[in-house]
């Protein structure tokens, strides 16, 4: 008789265990969704500059959401209005700071630095090398990303805040134009995606200048029976366009119409 309501009770004490662990559990996953949606309206709020930035300031706020938001989801004892609070707190900080910077230049100096010229005036200007903790060798390999094998070549290279490096040539090593050679640029238009997996942006088709009929006369022409065959259909800066359809084998070129103009007419 013992026996059995120890082993009742064995059973009861699992069974309480194991609804504790999954009321955890549903907490974790709860209090995870929650943080995840404030930290991904957080960076959304600061914009596309604050994402394509790397400056310290920069990854210094990216380093504090990501700690304060995994806070409240390894730890059940930290409070998740408390870390949400944090978060939002630096959303402020951003914001402030991004005013600040707008209306003092001497605050934007402060936070995010100024760019460091590297070489001047076709001059390596070793100091703010040094400075800026640049050997030679990184001088040289930035040089042949940006495509400029010769140092010869370079009149200004520039370290920017945010880590990239830019390049000026000399004026008779820069590429010629069609300015230079007094020609007329002919009209192009904005690239754009008219129809992706069967599915028709009206938005990019109005902004390229088509109109449904001529994409149904184009698509007569290639024999595309419908849109929904059309795996992708992108239109280029002259006007042309490019058909993807579903049964094409790989590496197998895309149909090509001429260019059109807005009567309609190829």
């Amino acid at each position: 008789m013992k026996e059995t309501q120890n082993n009742r009770y064995a059973v009861k004490k699992r069974h309480k265990k194991l609804d504790s662990e999954e009321s955890i559990m549903m907490i974790t996953f709860i209090r995870t969704f929650i943080v995840y949606a404030v930290a991904l309206f957080t960076i959304r709020c600061m914009g596309k500059s604050g994402l394509s930035s790397t400056d310290p300031f920069q990854i210094t706020i990216m380093l504090l959401i990501a700690e304060l938001a995994a806070m409240p989801v390894s730890s059940p004892e930290v409070s998740l209005l408390n870390g949400v609070a944090a978060i939002f707190m630096i959303l402020f900080l951003y914001a402030l700071s991004g005013f600040l910077s707008c209306k003092s230049e001497l605050f934007k100096n402060f936070i995010n630095g100024k760019p460091s010229i590297l070489i001047d005036d076709g001059s390596i200007n070793f100091k703010e090398m040094k400075r800026s903790n640049v050997t030679i060798t990184d001088l040289t390999e930035m040089l042949r990303i940006q495509g400029c094998p010769s140092i010869a070549d370079v009149a200004y290279a520039y370290l920017e805040t945010n880590g990239s490096f830019s390049v000026i040539l000399k004026p008779e090593k820069k590429p010629v134009t069609r300015e230079d050679l007094s020609l007329t640029p002919e009209q192009e238009t904005m690239p754009c995606i008219i129809i992706s997996d069967g599915k028709i942006y009206r938005r990019n088709l109005e902004r390229s200048g088509l109109t449904e009929k001529i994409l149904n006369r184009e698509m007569r022409k290639h024999k595309i029976e419908s849109q929904k065959d059309i795996f992708l259909c992108f239109c280029d800066e002259k006007k042309m366009l490019y058909f993807y359809t579903k049964k094409d084998k790989p590496l197998l070129p895309p149909a090509v119409s001429v260019p059109f103009t807005k009567g309609g007419n190829a």
